[in-house]
């Protein structure tokens, strides 16, 4: 999954399992969830929000929450931050696309 920088809504959509409008859905609800748009206007997933979505659909869908609950649980619980493996791992992306202009 790190070959890419940022990935479309229907990619993540199939990743997850997870329709397209409940992951529009959940933009509007968790604050915490701010994918990039593009020029066009289309969402552009990090692996960080993947990773933040999985743990919503955890909390959601296995553990039962409901979706206050779940904005209450990101609230106190602060998300880590993006680690240093990824951002390597985005960087080293960058890298090869600059190497190869």
């Amino acid at each position: 999954m790190r070959d890419k920088l940022f990935y479309s809504i229907k990619e993540v959509s199939q990743m997850l399992d997870i329709k397209d409008y409940t992951l529009r859905y959940w933009e509007k609800e968790f604050p915490q969830l701010k994918p990039r748009r593009s020029s066009g206007g289309r969402r552009m997933y990090t692996l960080s929000d993947i990773e933040l979505l999985k743990r919503i659909k955890g909390l959601l869908y296995e553990r039962g929450m409901t979706i206050e609950g779940v904005r209450k649980s990101l609230r106190k619980k602060k998300i880590p931050s993006t680690t240093i493996a990824e951002i390597k791992a985005e960087l080293e992306d960058i890298l090869r696309l600059i190497e190869s202009i």
